[in-house]
Order: C-alpha cells, then structure tokens, then sequence
C-alpha cells in the first residue's frame, strides 16, 4: 500500500497527484473513514490504542491518492490483474484444500467444536476474497475477456467450479452468503435486463438446491452447521464463555450499550476496548479474558466509537462510490459491495487492513477501468 503512494508521488509528481485527487470526488469521499476515526481522538482517553486504529484507516487515505493519478487501464492489463488475484487464490487455496485433506479425519470432526480449516489469514476476510476471485472468472468468461485467446474460457469456467465448491468445503458463512448474494444478483440481472427467463430460473434453482445439497454431501459444512445450531442453543441458556457464536452475539450486544450510553459521537475508537472490557468485568465477569470481544459487528463497531454521526458519515463513504457517475450498472463493483455489506453484519471487516485493503483495492481498480474519459 506504501510502495502504491509512493510510486504515484514519484513518477506523477505531489502536484498532480493531489490535484487529481480533489478533483475526484468518490476518492475523496473514501477519506471519510480515515476522518471520523481520527477525530475520535479528540475524546479518546487512550491515545495509543487510538493511534493504533488511525494506523489502520490509513489505506482509505493513501489509496485513494495512490490511484488518483493513474489513467485508465488497458483492457489487458485489467485482465491480467484480475488473472494475477485468480491464480494467487488457486495456488493459496490449493494448498488450504491439500493440508485439510492430509488431516480430513481430525479437522472435520474439530468442525463439531467450532473450529476453522487453518487458512492464512482472517477466515472471514480470505472466504470473501475467494467468493470475489469466484465472481472474477464468471465475469471474465461471461464478457469474453482473455489475455490470449478464447480457449481461456475453459480455464474461467474451470477456476470458478473450484472455488465455490472450494467455498463450500471451507464451510465460513460469510464467504458462502457473499457467493450466494453474487448469484441472486446474476440471476436477477439474466431475468429482468437480458430477458433469459430460463437461465435466471436455473440459477435460482441452484440457489436453493445447492446449500441443501452442500449440508448433506459435504462433511465440514454439515458440522459447522450442526455447531451452529448447538451454540446458539447455548447462548439461550446464557453458557456463553467458549462458544463462538454466542461471543460474538454477546460482543454486538455490549456494543450497542456503549452506544446507547454514548448516541452522537460514540466512546471514541481510542476507549472502545476499555469501556468493553468494563462492561465484561461487570455484567459478565464469567467470560476469561481470551474471549473478551470487541464487537463483531461493522455497523455496531462505528456506532460505538463514533455515534451516529459516525454511522451516517461511514454509509455516505461506502454508498457514494457506488451511486456516482453510474458505477453500480457494473456487476463487479455492485458485487464488490453487496459482498462486504453483507460481511457487516458479523464482523468488523474494516478494522483489519486485510479487509480495508481488499475492497478499497479492487474498488479503486474498477472504478479505474469502468471509469469515463
């Protein structure tokens, strides 16, 4: 992300650069979730841990700058890019899929306990960018899109089986919501614009049939969803410590108490873990200090540090983009979006710079593509 500023700075120049910038005004925007976080200082007792999330926002205002000056991409070299990000996630999940059948005994009944298949990183945030990778060759193969020739088509074709039933097998909701959000989009897109009645009904055929299909056939899937069932039990009964779900349900729930004791401005990011770990200490001191979450939620996380002005200035920042200059009649940017609003609901995908980082890069390279000269 560094090296992305740094070259726009060094062979555009700072003046062209920033120009370009302010003149763009869904760049600008992106620079909101940088602004309300670091205003949040101004409240936050705990500069340090403050400073640590102003760190985190940084991408939303160096990419943004990085891209301001970059002129539209070549239709080959966007190809080659989203070619690069496909083969990245074929090898890495290749290997995910190869140490999860070396260990298929062990890691399909640890499922049970609500445990994942060892990924890279933040199971949440790799499944999304597999479910995008996913959507990536369907919209290659279906713009007829290649870096040499046609028979590429086979190779589209053949990535995108993979990695939704790779999807399936990793078995993380998220990931499996976002692919499933993607298809009812393209479902809706065959029936309503194209008019291929058929094809948009043989879709929403596999939507329905496919997760059915999944929980019976696929072992990994049909433990996590018996997990799933289990823990939410246990949350009903108030056995929470060492269950997942039940964590992060607590997480939410303390949550929207900090908001609603703090409703305009929020706690401010710098306090937020204390105040949690306030309420823990008092209201749950059963939790161990190990599942003492903060809450799994995007929606819940900026209200609680920083309000409801807060929350109205993060929708603005992540609506405006798409509705401007007509970017949401793009499948991929709308995609890009249904996907990560949809990851908001369970986790804080933007307090990660994995997961910042994934949507600002793919969103600034599309909007770069689909852009009008």
């Amino acid at each position: 992300m560094i090296s992305l500023l740094v070259a726009s700075l060094l062979f555009k120049g700072p003046g062209i650069t920033l120009k370009k910038y302010f003149q763009t005004k869904e760049l600008l925007v992106l620079s909101l979730y940088f602004i309300i976080v670091l205003i949040s200082g101004l409240y936050s007792d705990d500069k340090v841990y403050w400073l640590s999330w102003v760190r985190i926002k940084l991408p939303f205002l160096a990419l943004p700058l990085a891209f301001a000056p970059i002129a539209r991409l070549s239709q080959k070299s966007f190809v080659l890019l989203l070619y690069g990000f496909i083969a990245t996630f074929f090898v890495c999940t290749s290997l995910v899929l190869g140490n999860y059948a070396l260990h298929f005994t062990s890691m399909t009944s640890s499922f049970s306990q609500g445990t994942q298949i060892p990924m890279p990183f933040s199971h949440i945030r790799y499944t999304l960018m597999l479910a995008f990778s996913f959507f990536c060759a369907v919209y290659l193969w279906q713009q007829n899109l290649f870096a040499q020739s046609k028979n590429e088509k086979w190779l589209q074709i053949a990535y995108a089986l993979f990695a939704f039933i790779a999807l399936h097998i990793l078995s993380v909701r998220s990931g499996l919501l976002a692919v499933y959000l993607g298809l009812l989009y393209l479902a809706l897109l065959e029936i309503f614009k194209r008019r291929q009645l058929i094809l948009g009904a043989a879709i929403i055929l596999c939507i329905v049939v496919l997760p059915f299909l999944a929980y019976r056939y696929v072992p990994s899937l049909h433990n996590k969803i018996g997990y799933m069932q289990y823990d939410l039990e246990m949350y009903q009964k108030g056995n929470i410590n060492e269950h997942s779900d039940a964590m992060r349900l607590l997480s939410m729930q303390i949550g929207l108490q900090i908001w609603h004791e703090h409703p305009v401005l929020g706690v401010g990011a710098g306090d937020l873990r204390d105040e949690t770990y306030k309420i823990y200490a008092q209201r749950y001191p059963q939790i161990s200090d190990y599942n003492r979450r903060l809450p799994h939620n995007q929606f819940i996380w900026v209200l609680a540090t920083t309000g409801a002005v807060g929350l109205a200035l993060f929708l603005l920042a992540f609506f405006f983009p798409l509705l401007t200059t007509g970017y949401y009649k793009y499948g991929p940017i709308l995609i890009l979006h249904m996907m990560v609003f949809s990851s908001f609901f369970t986790e804080d995908t933007f307090e990660e710079q994995m997961g910042s980082g994934f949507y600002l890069i793919f969103l600034l390279i599309l909007m770069n593509h689909f852009k009008r000269e």
